[in-house]
C-alpha cells in the first residue's frame, strides 16, 4: 500500500477504509507529571519527548485562545473554582466552589454571569489552523466543540447534577440550554474561522460508570441528548467534511444507538475495561456506522502490565478495531503519572509497526 501522510491515514481510517497503518493519537496526553517524567527519562536515552511525540501523533489539536477580561485566581470562565489536589507525585484540579449548586430555579440559572463567545481570539485559531495545515507531514485537525452536560455537572458537582434530573428538571434543561447557546455560537465562529479545514470536531459528555451509564437511556433522550442533537447538527450543516468525535468515559454500550442517533461518527476513550466495552462487541455490533478512538487502557494495561504485554494488548486492538478502518488507536484518556517509560514505547512500537517506530526514533534522537 501506499505511504500516507497522517491526515491520509485519519482520513482513509474515518472513512471505514483500511489505512497503510491504524493511525495513532496521544488524546489527552500525558498528564504534566508524566511529561516531565518522559522528558527527563528518555533524554537519559538520548531521546527528545516533544520530537518523538511529534513524529508519532497523526492528529493536531487547536483551539481558540481566551482573550476577555482576566479571570480570578482559581476560577474558570464558567465560574467554576478549581482547587489543586495533590495525589503524592503531582497535583490535579478538583472543584471547589460548583456556583449554581444552590439553583433551584430557572430564574437563578438565568441570572449567572454567562460565559461570552466573543472573548476568544478567533482570528489566532486561523493562524494555528494555517500552521497546522501547511506542518509537513500533513496531520489531521482536531478542535473542541463542546461538554455541555460534563459542565452543567461541574456547575452543580455530580451529586446535585444527577438528583436534580429527578428534583428539579426544568432546572437542568434551562442550564443546558444556556451551556448550549454558547457550545453552538461558539462552534459558528470557530467553523467560520477554519475555512473547512477541522477534520475532528471534539465533543464531550461523560456518560458511563465503571459498571453501568450514569443514567438510563431514557434520561438521556430527555435532558441531554436534544442538546447533544443540536450541536451536531450544527457541526454537519456548516462542516459537512469534519467528523464528529464523542468522549464518553466508563461504560457508555447503553448510550450508543441514541447517540448514533444524535449524529456521531467517532466514539472517543473506549474504556474496554468497563462493563459491556469489549472491543469485539462494540466493532461488530457498530463498526460499520462509527469509528473507535482510543481503548488503551490508562487505568489498568499501561501504568501496571509488562511492556511485553502493553504491545499484545495494542497489537489485539489494531487487529479488532482496525480491521477494514474505522480506529484510530490512542491511550482512553491521559497517560497517568507512574506509568513505566517502556510501556509508552512499547504502545507506540506496536501501534506504529517496526519500520515506522524505528523512524520515529530516529527523529527524535538528541544525537547524530
Amino acid at each position: 500500500m501506499p505511504r500516507m501522510t497522517p491526515r491520509e491515514r485519519v482520513l482513509a481510517a474515518l472513512r471505514h477504509t483500511q489505512p497503510d497503518r491504524v493511525p495513532f493519537s496521544y488524546g489527552f496526553g500525558p498528564t504534566g507529571e508524566m511529561g516531565q517524567t518522559l522528558t527527563v527519562e528518555l533524554a537519559r536515552r538520548g531521546l527528545a519527548w516533544p520530537r518523538l511525540r511529534a513524529a508519532t501523533d497523526d492528529v493536531v489539536q487547536v483551539d481558540p485562545p481566551y482573550i476577555g477580561p482576566p479571570l480570578e485566581a482559581g476560577m474558570d470562565i464558567w465560574g467554576v473554582r478549581w482547587r489543586p489536589m495533590s495525589y503524592g507525585g503531582g497535583t490535579y484540579s478538583e472543584i471547589g466552589t460548583p456556583p449554581l449548586a444552590g439553583a433551584t430555579s430557572v430564574e437563578q440559572v438565568r441570572r449567572h454571569p454567562w460565559p461570552r463567545v466573543e472573548d476568544f481570539d478567533y482570528a489566532a485559531l486561523t493562524r494555528q489552523i494555517d500552521a497546522a495545515a501547511a506542518g509537513q507531514p500533513r496531520k489531521a485537525i482536531r478542535c473542541t466543540a463542546g461538554n455541555p452536560f460534563e459542565w452543567y455537572t461541574w456547575m452543580t458537582g455530580m451529586e446535585v447534577a444527577l438528583s436534580n434530573l429527578i428534583d428539579r428538571p426544568a432546572v437542568v434543561l434551562a442550564a443546558m440550554e444556556h451551556i448550549t447557546d454558547f457550545w453552538d455560537a461558539r462552534l459558528r465562529r470557530v467553523l467560520a474561522a477554519a475555512g473547512g479545514r477541522i477534520d475532528l470536531l471534539f465533543f464531550a459528555d461523560d456518560l458511563g460508570g465503571q459498571q453501568g451509564p450514569l443514567m438510563s437511556p431514557t434520561a438521556y433522550r430527555r435532558f441531554i441528548q436534544p442538546f447533544h442533537r443540536r450541536l451536531f447538527t450544527t457541526a454537519r450543516q456548516l462542516a459537512p467534511e469534519s467528523r464528529r468525535m464523542f468522549h464518553s468515559d466508563g461504560s457508555a454500550a447503553a448510550m450508543i444507538p441514541d447517540l448514533l442517533d444524535a449524529g456521531i461518527d467517532v466514539l472517543e476513550a473506549v474504556q474496554i475495561e468497563c462493563a459491556d466495552m469489549e472491543p469485539e462487541a462494540l466493532k461488530r455490533l457498530y463498526g460499520d456506522r462509527l469509528s473507535f478512538h482510543g481503548a488503551i487502557s490508562v487505568q489498568q494495561l499501561l501504568p501496571h502490565a509488562t511492556a511485553a504485554a502493553v504491545a499484545a494488548q495494542c497489537r489485539h486492538l489494531v487487529a479488532v478495531l482496525g480491521q477494514g478502518g474505522g480506529y484510530i488507536a490512542a491511550p482512553s484518556h491521559a497517560i497517568q503519572y507512574g506509568t513505566p517509560v517502556d510501556n509508552v514505547l512499547a504502545m507506540l512500537q506496536a501501534v506504529l509497526g517496526e519500520d515506522d517506530y524505528q523512524q520515529a526514533l530516529a527523529q527524535a534522537r538528541t544525537k547524530a
